[in-house]
C-alpha cells in the first residue's frame, strides 16, 4: 500500500513500519487481548494475526513477515505453547503474512475494501492451516483436535475479514487526504 514500486525494498519506512506492527503484536499480548481464553484444546483464540496481516497489507511483505516472526517468538515465550517449538510456532507466521500480502495484491483490482477482506481471510486461514498442519505432521497434536479447532478458526477468520478492511480503508483514506 505504501511502496507499490518495489515492495521488497528495505527502506527506513519499512524498518519503522515493521517496528510499529511488531509493537502492536507485543502490546496486544501484554494487555491480554492477544490470546483470548476459549474452552477448547487450544486454550486460546488469537488476535495477534491481525497486526501481522495489517503490516503485510499496509507496509508490504517484509513488514508483515517481521511482525509474524515476532508473533511466533511471543508464542515461544508463553508457557502454554512453548513446548510446540519454533518449527510449529515461528515458521507459519511469516508464511501467512506473505500469503495475506499476495492475496491483497491479487485482489487489488476489486477495490481496497474487498482486497483487504480477502487478505484477512487468506491470512487467517493460512495461519491456522499451516500451524495446525505442522503440529499434526510432527505428532504434536492428534487429528481429533481438528474438528474442535474449526469453530475457533472460523471466528478468527470472520473477525479478521471485518477488522482488516476497516483499518486498511481508514489508513488509505488518511494517506490520500494527507497528500492533498
Amino acid at each position: 500500500m505504501l511502496n507499490r514500486a518495489n515492495p521488497w525494498a528495505f527502506t527506513s519506512q519499512t524498518v519503522v513500519l515493521a517496528a510499529v506492527f511488531a509493537a502492536m503484536v507485543v502490546a496486544l499480548q501484554l494487555v491480554g487481548l492477544g490470546s483470548i481464553p476459549v474452552p477448547n484444546i487450544s486454550g486460546a483464540m488469537t488476535t495477534l494475526h491481525i497486526p501481522v496481516i495489517l503490516g503485510a497489507v499496509i507496509g508490504g511483505p517484509l513488514v508483515g513477515m517481521f511482525a509474524g516472526v515476532v508473533m511466533g517468538v511471543i508464542y515461544l515465550l508463553l508457557p502454554a505453547t512453548a513446548a510446540f517449538g519454533p518449527i510449529t510456532l515461528v515458521l507459519p507466521r511469516p508464511i501467512f503474512a506473505l500469503a495475506a500480502w499476495g492475496a491483497f495484491n491479487a485482489l487489488r483490482g476489486l477495490g481496497t475494501t474487498r482486497a483487504a477482506a480477502g487478505a484477512g481471510i487468506v491470512g487467517a486461514l493460512t495461519n491456522t492451516v499451516v500451524t495446525v498442519g505442522i503440529a499434526l505432521l510432527l505428532g504434536q497434536v492428534p487429528l481429533e483436535v481438528v474438528p474442535v479447532i474449526v469453530p475457533q478458526a472460523l471466528v478468527e477468520l470472520a473477525a479478521t475479514a471485518i477488522i482488516v478492511p476497516v483499518i486498511v480503508t481508514a489508513v488509505e483514506s488518511a494517506l490520500r487526504s494527507r497528500q492533498r
